[in-house]
């Protein structure tokens, strides 16, 4: 499913630069690589301000944070996606309330949001599921009317675009993630927040810097008395990890066509077969993080997949409000009928960078010798 090593071989003279500047220059925390990168990425954008993190997790829940989100208060999200968002509400002391999703694009249906608010609710947390953006000016719309903040988790959809607008700025807070297999893959863990705000953004950055001012450890000489600001936690975004991310921001543009074009390739390969094709809903440009197709048999698939040395999975089955993490809040089979049925079937195929034309071609023969 994915190759970092693939990637690292193709630029491995650009990393390793990369990494030595880091070590060479004894800045292993708080040195120029994270702002660096931080200015970078809000350029690529189109963002005011961005705030680099340890994961795209951290990025939720420093969102959260800052948005004054807690105990009390409630957030719409979807089920059909990992721990990260779910998680990050409770662990803000809030409570998650999830909703449907429109079967097209796997995102959350706005309508679902609009019957599920109540007077608890503060926040609507959408997912780009697998790269297709969330319908954001009908979730705009909707949060304006009622006074609620959107946090967006952009952790699949980076490079996407919803009614002429990309990702990045039509939230609150828009969340990213730099895990190995992400368009901007770090060599570990790695995370980003967007604004609009400077004070949501300071806001951002103390949550996620022990509460601390940035400018305190930027200053030369450092004063010797530490000085939170607020609680926090240790989820800064790592000074190697963002020199790694400045080597790949430049190409990351012509990554995401290549995912395009291997999507399209994928949908000419496997039309007519007995599986739903991912679709794109009018007004939007998918990024195709996954290529996530529906099949009643994805076990028996699966299975002969990887007989032939091909990868494939099933992300976020079953569903969230279906996990032993949440049985304590008493949801069951068919609370959700559309969420179960499309978690169900899901399987993803290879796509990304690490591949080429005849690799998704092997993996397009094999699906179809699947259905003979």
């Amino acid at each position: 499913m994915y190759d970092p090593a693939a990637l690292y071989r193709a630029r491995k003279a650009e990393f390793d630069a990369a990494i030595h500047r880091v070590l060479d220059s004894g800045r292993i925390d708080w040195g120029p690589e994270v702002p660096g990168f931080e200015a970078e990425f809000a350029g690529w954008l189109g963002a005011r301000h961005v705030v680099g993190v340890g994961s795209g997790s951290a990025a939720l829940r420093a969102a959260l944070r800052a948005l004054g989100i807690g105990p009390g208060d409630e957030v719409i999200t979807v089920a059909n996606t990992d721990l990260g968002g779910s998680a990050a509400v409770s662990m803000v002391g809030a409570k998650v309330r999830w909703v449907e999703i429109d079967p097209v694009s796997r995102c959350i249906d706005p309508a679902a949001v609009e019957a599920a608010i109540g007077p608890a609710t503060r926040a609507i947390l959408p997912v780009d599921m697998y790269g297709h953006p969330a319908d954001m000016p009908a979730l705009r719309r909707i949060a304006v009317a009622h006074g609620l903040a959107v946090i967006q988790d952009s952790c699949l959809s980076l490079g996407a675009v919803v009614a002429g607008q990309p990702i990045g700025t039509l939230a609150d807070v828009t969340c990213f993630s730099f895990s190995a297999g992400k368009h901007l893959g770090a060599f570990g863990s790695g995370g980003a927040c967007a604004t609009e705000d400077a004070a949501l953004a300071e806001r951002i950055r103390r949550y996620s810097a022990d509460g601390q001012d940035r400018a305190h450890h930027y200053a030369s000489p450092r004063p010797l008395a530490l000085r939170h600001e607020t609680d926090g936690e240790n989820a800064r975004l790592h000074e190697i990890q963002a020199a790694i991310l400045r080597v790949k921001l430049p190409h990351l543009s012509a990554a995401i066509e290549l995912r395009r074009a291997q999507a399209r390739r994928y949908a000419d390969l496997l039309e007519g077969l007995p599986i739903a094709l991912p679709q794109v809903k009018p007004g939007c440009l998918h990024a195709w993080r996954n290529y996530a197709v529906e099949c009643g048999d994805r076990a028996g698939l699966n299975a002969h997949l990887a007989r032939r040395g091909i990868g494939s999975n099933a992300l976020y089955s079953p569903p969230m409000h279906l996990q032993p993490a949440y049985a304590h809040l008493g949801w069951k089979a068919g609370d959700l009928a559309v969420t179960e049925r499309s978690c169900s079937r899901v399987l993803n195929l290879p796509i990304g960078p690490h591949l080429d034309q005849g690799a998704v071609e092997e993996v397009a023969d094999a699906v179809r010798a699947y259905f003979g």
